[in-house]
Formats: structure tokens, sequence, C-alpha cells
């Protein structure tokens, strides 16, 4: 069966707690082994396992969540709920976070038939501020031990769309699986999608970056930040310029302000859907599943651009990177529905 999004990325399950900011510096301040040399809140960081399980010790009376996540995760489960035929591709170890991870992504109506691995299973800590910004300690695991031979080739060439995240440019399997997928995605009429994902990945390869935006993708998703490291520059208008210079569509979320989408060298504005924020986490995850979602039912540019603002205004409105069914009751990527909702502040894309 033809697949509308086929989806890769690292592959984790999320613990998401809600914590306050005096406890987010002191875990800053502990300075435990294996995290990160600058903790940012609002970043993502890149730490070992027993930093994580430390950090755990330190929040274990805390209420929590665990969830199957991952930014490209995320984004699939959207599309599904949107009613759109998703697939997804990531690594996840044979252990019990790995056994949920697939339970969870079958049951969200996701395709998912990776095989499993013996390393154990990436993990993320996401911690929430009432500020609803989110600050993420995220230990890998064997997602970066994803190849190219984990890759549904099938799948791929059925899709309309092969939407990759930027977070696999870490290590050499998934940056070689995300390659052979854009290149068979071309090679079968597929569009490829393509998440920066955050600034840092883009500076780190932005070299890499440059050459397979021009070679391979058809619409970038971005943020302000990532936009302007990818151009090297200040100013985000001249950063859209430069990305539509690669002959690339671009997806550009501007927090507050709203977004914008240039597609088919047409630009669209798109206004912010107003919102109370909660929890900031899968804001720019949902707002890609809601234009990807749009655009394979079928909408104009413009009101996949629409849906995809009410995707992350939902999301924002909750905690977690997840939408409860009864927030999309009767939303679907064939057809707009009006945005309804509490009017007191404006959504914040990620």
């Amino acid at each position: 069966m033809a697949i509308d999004v086929y989806g890769i990325g690292n592959a984790l399950v999320d613990i998401q707690m809600p914590i306050s900011d005096q406890v987010l510096r002191k875990l800053a301040s502990a300075k435990l082994p294996g995290g990160p040399a600058d903790c940012r809140k609002g970043n993502m960081h890149l730490v070992d396992a027993g930093f994580q399980q430390e950090t755990l010790k330190i929040l274990e009376r805390r209420e929590r969540a665990t969830v199957s996540g991952g930014s490209a995760c995320n984004t699939l489960i959207g599309v599904a709920q949107l009613g759109r035929k998703a697939a997804y591709c990531g690594k996840v170890g044979r252990d019990a976070y790995g056994k949920f991870f697939g339970r969870d992504l079958r049951a969200a109506s996701v395709g998912y038939d990776v095989p499993m691995g013996e390393r154990g299973t990436g993990t993320c800590i996401v911690l929430v501020t009432p500020d609803a910004q989110r600050t993420m300690f995220t230990s890998l695991g064997i997602s970066i031990e994803l190849t190219p031979g984990d890759l549904d080739l099938d799948g791929i060439a059925s899709s309309k769309w092969v939407y990759i995240e930027g977070y696999l440019w870490d290590a050499a399997g998934p940056k070689a699986a995300s390659e052979k997928a854009m290149e068979h995605a071309k090679r079968h009429g597929a569009k490829v999608a393509y998440s920066y994902s955050d600034s840092f990945c883009v500076r780190r390869a932005l070299d890499d970056f440059r050459r397979f935006t021009k070679e391979f993708v058809d619409l970038v998703f971005c943020n302000e930040d990532e936009a302007r490291a990818f151009a090297g520059c200040q100013d985000t208008e001249a950063a859209l310029r430069e990305i539509a210079t690669y002959d690339t569509g671009v997806a550009l979320t501007c927090g507050k302000k709203g977004s914008i989408l240039v597609l088919d060298g047409e630009r669209h504005d798109i206004a912010p859907v107003p919102v109370k924020p909660v929890d900031t986490t899968g804001a720019g995850d949902l707002y890609a599943a809601g234009v990807l979602a749009g655009l394979c039912g079928g909408r104009p540019a413009k009101e996949a651009g629409e849906l995809g603002s009410r995707m992350a205004a939902r999301v924002i409105a909750v905690r977690g990177a997840r939408i409860p069914a009864s927030a999309l009751k009767g939303e679907t990527a064939g057809r707009p529905i009006p945005a309804r909702g509490p009017r007191r502040r404006l959504a914040r894309h990620r």
C-alpha cells in the first residue's frame, strides 16, 4: 500500500517531567558526569546514560509520562492522527523500552517494522519549566546504529514524501541511511522533506547540509535560528532568501509571529493560532505533521501551512508531544476546520 509520509529519525523513548526553574538551575550547576558542558535552557543536549540515571534519581519523586518519541517520530504520529498513511524507520533495542516503542507506535497507526538490536534503546529526559520551555537530555543509545539496511526501500519508493530529521547527522550509520533514503526517494519520484532540527546540527555539518539541500531536498523545515545558521547571517528574511536559492521550498517557523511557507515559488505568511502555552515540546514536529499531511491530502500550500499552525497550537496547549484525540475531533488533512480554543497568547513554534 502506498505511504503518504515515510519518516526517518532517532527512535527514542521520552520521559517527560514538569520542573521549576530553580530545579533546572540546580541540575545545571551540579555538573553530573556525562552531562553537557553548558546546560542551556530550551535546548537539546547529548548526554550519556549515566547522566540520565543520576538525573532521574534526583527527580525520582516527580510526576512523569513515558511515550515513544524523537522528532520525526512525533511528526509521523501527527500525520497518522490526521488520517494519512505513515511509516517510520528508527532503531531500538531488544529491551523493555524498545518493545514499548514498537507497541506505542503501532497503536498510533504508524507502520513500524525495523529489526531490534542488542544495545539499549535511546531515551530523552524532557524537562518542562513553568514558561512552557522544554530542556532535553538525550542519550541516543542504539539509535545511532541505524544503517541503510534498516530502510524499507519499497516503502520509500511508494511514498509521496520522505521526511528526515537533522539529528541523524551525528553518526556514520544514520548519516548513510539518510543519504540512501534521499537518493532512493528522488530516483522513484518521492519528494524529500528535511528538518534542520537544531542550529547546532546545522553549524556542525554546514557543508553537508548545504550540499544535500541542493541535491535532494524539496522542502526544508526550520526555525529562525536554524535558518540563520544555514545562511550565515543574522537577518531572518535574508536567511529565507538564501535557503530559497538552493531550489527548495521552505517552511520557516517564527515563534509567536507564526510561520512562512515558500513552495513552488510562492510565499505564504501563516498567522499563528492564539493559545495558552503549557509545554512547547513537539511544536515544530507537529507543525511539520500538519503541513505534510495537508499537502498529501491535496490542500493548497497556504491551507497546509494553516493546518500546521493549528497542530502546533494544539500540542503546546498540552504536556508532551502528543495531541489528544479529543482535541483533533473533526480535523483531517483533506479539509480545513476553523480554529477554536482560548485566545489568550500566541502559539510558539519550536
